[in-house]
């Protein structure tokens, strides 16, 4: 399988206690991510108990605040070493509202569509033989979940209607309770994404 465009790239934060949501302004966060031009910068703001969200729709920028998890969404279907995502972590830590004590663990998330890379794809390219055997399969997707070198990872493949094509969404989760620097988080977001590709390519 091939990834035929991405919809979504994202970084999450795991916090061990939630997080004092009074620190999180709605000024702050705006003038720090606000750009050059006053179309991009066009925006919504959400607020409930436990949580916040800050959303760029030009942009297609968006910032989550949950109780114990802090997402940060990139849906412009970019590259992945060409995405502001890593920069937009380092401008909400430089506003100290976050406290990085509390980190559990971080993860980087993808969404994608994809299509089979050649014409002899078969349901048994997904699922096992015994599951294949089934009379009258009419979609089929696969859920796994597998450690590598320390990093836990989750790939799920769903179909599209009928198609021929599929959503696929990709984890790879650090339990470290560190953040590591931004050039090493842009150098594991882009290489966790061709891990994710690589992966596909095998299917």
């Amino acid at each position: 399988m091939k990834i035929e465009s991405v919809k979504n790239v994202n970084i999450t934060l795991l916090f061990a206690s939630p997080l004092n949501h009074l620190l999180i302004s709605q000024k702050e966060l705006f003038d720090k991510f606000k750009s050059e031009g006053a179309n991009n910068d066009q925006h919504s703001f959400i607020e409930a108990p436990g949580l916040k969200v800050l959303v760029f729709p030009k942009m297609q920028k968006e910032i989550v605040f949950e109780a114990t998890r802090i997402l940060i969404s990139d849906k412009t279907g970019k590259e992945v070493d060409k995405s502001d995502i890593i920069g937009d972590l380092e401008k909400i830590k430089s506003l100290d509202i976050v406290e990085q004590n509390k980190l559990s663990a971080y993860g980087f998330n993808y969404d994608a569509v994809v299509v089979p890379d050649n014409g002899n794809f078969d349901i048994k390219d997904l699922v096992s033989d015994k599951i294949a055997a089934i009379e009258n399969i009419k979609s089929a997707g696969i859920n796994i979940l597998f450690e590598k070198d320390r990093i836990i990872y989750t790939l799920e493949i769903k179909p599209i209607k009928n198609d021929g094509r599929f959503i696929a969404h990709f984890n790879a989760h650090y339990n470290s309770n560190e953040l590591p620097s931004e050039k090493k988080l842009k150098g594991d977001i882009e290489s966790q994404f061709s891990e994710f590709s690589h992966l596909l390519k095998k299917i």
